[in-house]
Parts: structure tokens; C-alpha cells; sequence
């Protein structure tokens, strides 16, 4: 059962990322009936000036699929692995033991799962820098979303630091031409 608990925790960290690409400190500070508001019909992540990097308060509603895993960890993974050792905090995410799990752990933990279960080492970051690059190349019109989304002040810091759209289609470009060369000789 702590095995599975465990994983339980870790798939919802990864889905709460992969749908709501926070900055890992946020991901960390998130605690119940402060940042994470749960109500009979929604769950709703506010996060307060002092979490996020611009100091501007950004909020959302979690999303339908996340909101379902969400409220499972919360009300038994959650509660399973803070009774066993009978532990009292309202933060989110929770060691076996119970603790709140610390920055490190979530920062290492993250990358090892998904390398283990993907094959390929995800960081907590790069869950952001996949969240603007798919919105760009799937709806390039509606790339300015992608300011909110991150939670930027500027859509400026988007384009220089994270759409890795661009690139993708050049390298793209790059390698059809490549071939066309090849094919020459």
C-alpha cells in the first residue's frame, strides 16, 4: 500500500504539472484552504504575491481530468500517508511519512519518475517549456495565452526564455533540406 500510495502521489504531481505548469517553489508552497481551494464543485489554485516570481497573484481553476486525481490524492492518498504517523499540516504534497515534502525532494523526484516510467528525465521546468511550445505549434494565434498561463508579467519573457516552437520548426526545416541534399548525390 505505500508503494502504491507513493506512486499515487508521484502520477499526481506529474499531472498537476503537465495541466497547470507552476514554478517548482510554488508546486512546493501549495497547501489546503490557502493556495489549493477545494469546494464540492471545483478546486481552485490561488497563488499569493509572495509565490510567484513577478509578486503579481495568479489563479485558475484545475482542470477536469486533474481535478478527479486531485481530489483522490487529497481525500485518500493524502489522508492515508498523513495518518499513518499522524502528522497535522495543510501542505499539499507529503513525504510517507507524512511531512510536508520538501523543494529537493520534488525537484529530484520529479526527473526520476519520469525517466523511469517515460524514459526520459523530466524536470519540473521543462514541464513549462513543453506547456508554451505545444500551445504555440497547436495554435500559433493564440500564442499570447501563454503569458497567463506561465503566470509572466510580459509576453517578452515568454518568447526569449521558453517558446522553443521556433527552434523546432527550423530544425525541422533544417533536416528536410539536409535530406534534399543527400538525395542529390
Amino acid at each position: 500500500p505505500l508503494k502504491a500510495a507513493i506512486m499515487r502521489r508521484d502520477g499526481t504531481m506529474i499531472a498537476f504539472l503537465a495541466m497547470m505548469p507552476i514554478r517548482l517553489r510554488a508546486l512546493c508552497e501549495l497547501t489546503l484552504g490557502q493556495s489549493v481551494l477545494v469546494s464540492p464543485t471545483q478546486i481552485k489554485v490561488s497563488l499569493s504575491e509572495d509565490m510567484t516570481k513577478n509578486g503579481l497573484p495568479w489563479e485558475a481553476l484545475v482542470p477536469q481530468p486533474l481535478e478527479e486525481m486531485l481530489r483522490g490524492y487529497i481525500s485518500e492518498t493524502r489522508a492515508w500517508l498523513m495518518e499513518r504517523t499522524r502528522a497535522r499540516h495543510d501542505c499539499l504534497w507529503v513525504t510517507r511519512f507524512g511531512s510536508p515534502l520538501a523543494y529537493g525532494q520534488i525537484k529530484n523526484r520529479i526527473p526520476d519518475v519520469t525517466g523511469r516510467e517515460l524514459g526520459i528525465k523530466v524536470s519540473p521546468h521543462l514541464f513549462r517549456d513543453i506547456a508554451v511550445t505545444t500551445l504555440v505549434r497547436e495554435s500559433p494565434e493564440d500564442a499570447r495565452l501563454s503569458r497567463p498561463l506561465l503566470g509572466h508579467a510580459s509576453y517578452g519573457i515568454v518568447e526569449r526564455h521558453y517558446n522553443q516552437a521556433k527552434g523546432i520548426e527550423a530544425g525541422r526545416d533544417y533536416a528536410i533540406v539536409l535530406d534534399e541534399l543527400r538525395g542529390r548525390d
